[in-house]
């Protein structure tokens, strides 16, 4: 959703991109007032990836989700090891046009381009070093009240989130399921 705004040159996506690009969490004004846009045209359910990332932005949901009469059925806790997630960060490309996510080790050395819409595959600009090394810090900062929180709601799952993708998704199916 954040990164849709920024390609589509919004207002709230320009907002976005500076802190996007420097590993530091988006203000969040910004994130939620995407979210709650995005919440009023949404009529089935849905399912939200790397958000919310602070005890504050879940709480601030939670008031989203109430207004709009809808629940968190789950809340999945993918648990990983720090150097795990380097390791993807740093070997994750990204279609310049659709956004579809590959892995570095996935792809044959000729692969250069989306097998979906045939565009350049390329890294994401907060994906460098400092930025992970940054992003990572912020994430271990907040990730602890955010169990806690959703632990007490009785919705959180922890997931091994070690392995191979497909592995990964099989055991968030189980949980969906």
């Amino acid at each position: 959703m954040l990164r849709e705004a920024v390609k589509n040159k919004a207002p709230l996506g320009k907002k976005a991109k500076e802190f996007m690009n420097s590993g530091k969490l988006v203000p969040d004004p910004v994130i939620l007032g995407l979210l709650g846009k995005r919440m009023e045209v949404t009529k089935e359910g849905f399912i939200m990836d790397g958000f919310p990332r602070t005890l504050e932005q879940a709480k601030r949901l939670d008031t989203l989700l109430e207004k709009e009469r809808k629940d968190l059925d789950v809340v999945i806790n993918l648990v990983v090891g720090e150097e795990t997630i380097l390791k993807r960060l740093k070997g994750r490309l990204v279609c310049s046009e659709c956004g579809k996510v590959y892995r570095r080790e996935d792809l044959s050395l000729s692969t250069r381009s989306c097998e979906s819409c045939g565009a350049a595959l390329c890294q994401r600009e907060d994906d460098v070093s400092d930025t992970l090394k940054q992003r990572v810090k912020i994430y271990l900062e907040h990730i602890h009240s955010l169990v806690d929180y959703y632990k007490k709601k009785g919705i959180l799952q922890d997931i091994s989130g070690e392995g191979h993708p497909q592995e990964i998704f099989n055991r968030i199916l189980e949980i969906l399921n």
